[in-house]
């Protein structure tokens, strides 16, 4: 073979090496760094997006809380990063709030009160609708007597 060829051939591996090889090995570093860090209450970001509380760690699988009382399981590969303490945008509460408004609380239940009537029909009672005689669907006999 002639040298140029052969340095042609040196350089493409040693490129290959620096864009393909290297990279792949650190991003395996990073991943095995990422899973010794694990630990349960952690703040952590899935593959999906899904952000969530470790709350159990296997070999394998994960389990994360992504809201009060609602879990997931996960593979452990699923988990791309930690979450920092300031990336949360929502808080959520374990206990939902009452109403405060007392008022909104008596029209909702009041709407929902069946109406106490003196026995006189009325125009909300029951309305239907009238459809005109030409409009109304009558079943037809399609069945010929051809013997």
């Amino acid at each position: 073979m002639d040298p140029l060829t052969l340095a042609m051939v040196a350089v493409l591996i040693v490129v290959g090496y620096f864009l393909i090889i290297r990279p792949q090995q650190k991003r395996a570093k990073e991943a095995k760094e990422l899973q010794a860090s694990l630990q349960t209450g952690s703040r952590v970001m899935m593959s999906g997006g899904i952000l969530g509380t470790l709350r159990h760690l296997g070999e394998k699988q994960v389990v994360v809380e992504v809201s009060p009382g609602v879990e997931l399981t996960f593979v452990r590969q699923a988990i791309i990063r930690p979450l920092k303490d300031d990336e949360d945008e929502f808080e959520y509460a374990d206990i939902t709030e009452p109403a405060t408004d007392a008022l909104a609380a008596d029209e909702a239940s009041a709407s929902f009160a069946p109406a106490v009537t003196d026995g006189t029909p009325s125009a909300s009672d029951d309305v239907v609708a009238e459809v005109p005689e030409s409009e109304t669907a009558e079943p037809t006999d399609t069945t010929s007597d051809k013997g």
